[in-house]
């Protein structure tokens, strides 16, 4: 299994509240979110089944998460794989309410 995210890209689409991770230029990943106030409640992410196990999720997660200590806000992390990303990545618990 590779973990290789080299060429994985992760762009934030506030309009959309969603941050997007492409690889080759094709949207393989999303992590949706409400935000209200100081908060962002991370409700759903998807990763497309033939590009899982590569650490695309992650990627994406990681970069929402450190987006999100950039602005200062308190994360809700609704969606599983974000709650069992922090809390399998303890850098990012202060971040919680």
């Amino acid at each position: 299994m590779s973990t290789d995210t080299t060429d994985v890209q992760v762009s934030h689409h506030e309009g959309e509240s969603r941050y997007v991770a492409t690889l080759d230029g094709s949207p393989v990943g999303t992590a949706a979110y409400e935000r209200s106030g100081d908060s962002i409640t991370f409700t759903h992410t998807v990763v497309d089944p033939d590009v899982e196990g590569r650490g695309i999720g992650s990627t994406l997660i990681g970069y929402a998460l450190d987006d999100a200590r950039r602005q200062h806000l308190t994360v809700v992390p609704q969606c599983e794989f974000v709650a069992a990303f922090i809390e399998e990545n303890p850098d990012y618990q202060d971040l919680t309410a």
